[in-house]
């Protein structure tokens, strides 16, 4: 007998149960499956007969209206491998599958039974024969469609207790204890369900589901280790074309943005925040690594690093000097501003001469008797200055007192004079009470005196605020704090005397600070460290004395730019510098010169650059990135797309591509549930 086709034998199989249906009803009338009764077959050749008119019978009933299945719906095959395939799906739930399809069929039977001449028995067996016929000539539907209803049973019950199924805390073997436990549970129920409580049954679905259980935890995380590569090696190709990158060079960029703590989010954040010139190598060591293993091949990626970071460095001072003047004005020469102010101090000479033309005679006994009190109570210093002046105001080469006001003015410059120099505290305030006596006496004796002094105290107050300006950068004991800066500055602006209108004085403190700045800036050009240092200090006083001079949004970009300045010339140094020494190591090693054939970067890397040994654990996580970069075996274009990401080029592309690489190194989220219920359910499978 010739071998039959797949689709001769799922003809044969709908024929025989066709047969066998026919003979349970041959009292009574002709089914909706099979109008004609026939008899039964014989013979082989009779069935085979049988089953070509059936085929043919098939061919004809297309020209005819449609045949009704068991419900009195038409039927036909795609509705019966829809029905197998719903009904297997609702069957494959554990435990509660069987009841819910069972109760379904029932329902039906009685409203069938309600609405025609048979019995609820007879629907119901009927039901069940055609049930069993759909089966047998669609057995892989019906096997899928159970195998996704188990699953699409267990799933939520494993997503909503993970404990349960070995997916909590604890080592692996403790999880699959539980796991093993959940799976005897759930495969003794089910076999109960569909065996009616036959023992055996419940005690083999208890053993094949703890046995499958038990083994959950560990095929979970196999098999999705195995899904979570593959995944993420579809993810980075992908995000590696939208980052415009070569796959192997985006793999080494994204690994040094994770590992120095960045992000899609954060790169382009502090990338803004460090200017227009800030590169994605300046954001961290293990970036930074990368770019030093570049610098030091040599091919077109040593060129990139090495260009972009020489010519950023060559404008480090031209972007210094700009800020400087847009945020503190133009710079100053303080001998210059002195210069000026001594000039206008001297076009008062010829105003005292005139006020003091016509003058009256002035009685300066009063002055002088107080003064030779205090000489004979007084000693050291404070009475040999008391005595200097005394002797002043006598008539030139007599002890004649004099009565010339000008001769109390020629004093008191002489006592401002002696102040300048005077150190000794005490000295300090007789000569200053002694210039009062003689300011009081020259203002009576001559009243237009004290418009002029008011004039030349504010040019004087200005020349020592200009002094003044220029300590308040220092860190040593004549440098002001901040308070006593802002008093200062307050005060200095109030006018003095008879001066009329706002004082200088805080005009000359801000061009001293900036003449101090520009000393800094020009002694230490070469050094951007040691310039960020100086200005900005130790603490938060240089940012604060800055602030009250300049405001406080001047001092803050002044601060933001050289500490952008400070890291970007860290980068060059680190780079280059380490770079030269890595690569000076590499041809020791190829001339066998060296200690060991290995390139021997993560000492050179660490000798220099950033500080503290949390930079060194970082560099050490990627050194098997470095010795990749830096072999022949890794290609031109590789490094060359690295150092054009390292350097920042096509910037949006490169966050794009960062996030559609998010999420790279997780284990898809349905992967295990999906396979500690396909396990699962393989257990309480044996016993169906």
């Amino acid at each position: 007998m010739a071998e039959m086709t797949p689709e001769q034998q799922k003809a044969m199989a709908i024929a025989a149960a066709r047969l066998r249906l026919s003979r349970t009803q041959q009292t009574q009338q002709p089914s909706a499956i099979d109008p004609v009764a026939k008899p039964p077959p014989q013979t082989g050749e009779e069935l085979r007969a049988r089953v070509y008119a059936d085929l043919a019978a098939k061919r004809e009933a297309a020209q005819r209206p449609p045949a009704v299945d068991r419900y009195g719906l038409p039927a036909d095959d795609a509705l019966s491998v829809a029905r197998t395939g719903v009904g297997g799906l609702i069957e494959g739930i554990p435990i509660i599958g069987p009841p819910i399809r069972y109760g379904t069929e029932k329902a039906a039977a009685a409203t069938v039974a309600a609405f025609s001449d048979e019995t609820y028995d007879q629907v119901m067996d009927r039901m069940n024969e055609a049930t069993r016929a759909e089966k047998a000539a669609n057995p892989i539907v019906d096997k899928g469609a159970q195998i996704a209803g188990a699953v699409a049973g267990t799933v939520p019950m494993v997503m909503a207790a993970p404990a349960a199924f070995g997916a909590g805390g604890g080592s692996l073997l403790v999880r699959s204890g539980i796991s093993a436990g959940t799976g005897a549970a759930i495969g003794g129920a089910d076999a109960a369900v569909r065996h009616d409580g036959d023992p055996t049954a419940i005690k083999d679905g208890a053993t094949w589901g703890g046995l499958f259980g038990l083994v959950g935890p560990a095929a979970g995380k196999a098999i999705g280790a195995g899904a979570r590569s593959l995944v993420d090696a579809l993810r980075a190709r992908t995000a590696a074309k939208v980052a415009g990158m070569d796959p192997q060079a985006f793999g080494y960029f994204r690994r040094a943005v994770t590992d120095d703590g960045l992000d899609a989010v954060t790169l382009p954040q502090r990338l803004d925040q460090m200017g227009s010139r800030a590169i994605p190598a300046d954001l961290g060591p293990n970036l930074q690594k990368q770019a030093g293993a570049l610098a030091a091949t040599p091919g077109p990626a040593q060129t990139t690093i090495r260009t972009t970071l020489a010519d950023r460095a060559a404008g480090a001072n031209a972007r210094i000097g700009q800020v400087i003047d847009e945020t503190t004005g133009p710079n100053v020469v303080p001998s210059e501003v002195r210069a000026g102010i001594e000039a206008n101090q001297g076009t008062f000479s010829p105003l005292y001469r005139e006020v003091f033309r016509g003058a009256r005679p002035y009685d300066m006994t009063p002055i002088a008797e107080a003064m030779e009190v205090d000489i004979s109570r007084l000693r050291g210093p404070a009475q040999a200055r008391l005595r200097q002046v005394r002797d002043m105001l006598n008539v030139a080469n007599s002890n004649v007192l004099s009565s010339d006001p000008g001769v109390m003015f020629q004093t008191r410059q002489a006592i401002d004079g002696l102040l300048k120099t005077e150190i000794d505290p005490k000295a300090i305030a007789t000569l200053v009470e002694a210039r009062q006596m003689l300011d009081d006496g020259l203002t009576r004796a001559v009243p237009r005196i004290k418009e002029l002094d008011a004039g030349f105290s504010e040019l004087a107050r200005q020349d020592e605020a200009l002094t003044r300006g220029q300590q308040v950068l220092d860190s040593g004991r004549t440098a002001p704090r901040p308070s006593e800066l802002a008093a200062e500055v307050e005060q200095g602006a109030q006018p003095q005397g008879m001066q009329i209108g706002p004082s200088a004085v805080p005009l000359r403190l801000s061009q001293g600070a900036r003449a101090e700045i520009d000393r800094i800036v020009g002694t230490n050009s070469n050094d951007i460290a040691a310039m960020n240092k100086l200005i900005k200090g130790e603490g938060d006083w240089n940012r604060a004395r800055l602030s009250t001079l300049f405001g406080p949004e001047k001092a803050d970009r002044l601060f933001r730019v050289l500490e952008n300045e400070r890291i970007w010339a860290d980068t060059t140094n680190t780079v280059t510098r380490n770079s030269e020494t890595a690569a000076r190591l590499a041809a020791q090693n190829e001339l066998g010169g060296g200690a060991g054939g290995n390139f021997g970067v993560k000492e050179a890397f660490k000798a220099g650059g950033f500080l503290g040994a949390a930079r060194s654990a970082a560099v050490d996580k990627v050194d098997d990135i470095v010795r990749a970069l830096v072999s022949s075996e890794t290609g031109n274009a590789t490094r060359e797309s690295l150092a054009r990401a390292l350097i920042g080029e096509q910037r949006e592309k490169l966050v794009e591509g960062l996030i559609r690489a998010q999420g790279m190194g997780t284990t898809p989220a349905l992967v295990d549930p999906v396979v500690k219920a396909l396990l699962l359910n393989a257990g309480t499978a044996r016993t169906r």
